[in-house]
């Protein structure tokens, strides 16, 4: 059966867009959000129903969350909460503005577009059949490996599994199932899009400057297209019965088995000599 689908930060080359023709080629009915109809407009041409949201704006989550109401009856089955900003900065040089930024549309824009559709989750679903809606929220491998130089992003990706694993125990009697995508390397503008990483000149880690304004701790990623991430995110979600946590995309595999024998911490020294941190003297 058809499922209506809300996916927000659909721009294009990224994994919301990947989402939102996966879903549409599969018959379903998609709404691709994005901050500009330049943004989804290449979605449009592919008969998919696009609409402007600004996660961090209550007034836009309200209009986009009555015209998918108007649309479909006050009804939607899945919301995937995509929207996301990085930020590349060793800690001791983030501005704070920039962090706060950073979690003001990673983890405040979904907690408020969640919250702005639920009625709508609460209605698509529908007890006679056992069937209940889905929010997901797009999670990071990076809340496991807690790479160098990506504090504050690192954080919001902790922040935003936290905030699904609460949810899907106070939504689980309303029907509404809460998924979280522990997304691996996936070859998408997101690092493309982010500010440039400059350090000031009085940084502490002057010493690595080259490599980190270089992001050369991004070397020898190994990167899942945005389609065939899609192809299987997509498959999991169809599924009867869903999973809590959908691991895909590079590296995911690892991170998976990190977590599950807790051997997360293991990497810090993997870290420090990675990123050359044993350059950095006080």
């Amino acid at each position: 059966m058809p499922r209506t689908v809300l996916i927000t930060g659909c721009g294009p080359a990224g994994i919301g867009a990947a989402l939102a023709t996966e879903f549409h080629l599969r018959g379903h009915r998609v709404f691709a959000s994005g901050l500009s109809e330049n943004l989804v407009g290449h979605l449009g041409e592919l008969g998919i129903a696009t609409l402007i949201l600004d996660v961090t704006s209550g007034s836009s989550i309200q209009a986009a969350a009555a015209h998918v109401a108007k649309a479909t009856g006050g009804k939607l089955d899945i919301l995937i909460n995509n929207a996301g900003l990085m930020h590349v900065m060793p800690f001791a040089d983030t501005d704070v503005d920039a962090a706060r930024r950073v979690l003001e549309v990673n983890v405040l824009g979904a907690f408020a577009v969640t919250k702005a559709f639920l009625p709508l989750l609460m209605a698509a679903a529908d007890a006679q059949d056992d069937h209940c809606s889905l929010v997901v929220n797009v999670g990071s491998v990076n809340e496991v490996f807690r790479p160098c130089f990506f504090s504050i992003y690192n954080a919001s990706k902790a922040a935003i599994e936290a905030l699904g694993a609460t949810l899907r125990t106070e939504l689980a009697p309303l029907r509404v199932h809460v998924v979280t995508l522990k997304a691996g390397s996936v070859r998408t503008p997101l690092f493309d899009n982010a500010p440039p990483t400059k350090l000031p000149a009085d940084s502490l880690y002057q010493p690595v400057r080259s490599y980190v304004e270089g992001r050369h701790m991004l070397d020898g990623a190994q990167f899942m297209s945005p389609q065939e991430y899609a192809n299987k995110v997509v498959g999991e979600l169809m599924r009867p019965s869903v999973k809590h946590v959908i691991w895909a995309g590079g590296l995911a595999t690892l991170a998976w088995f990190l977590s599950w024998f807790g051997w997360e911490g293991m990497l810090d020294q993997t870290q420090i000599k990675r990123n050359q941190l044993y350059k950095i003297r006080k």
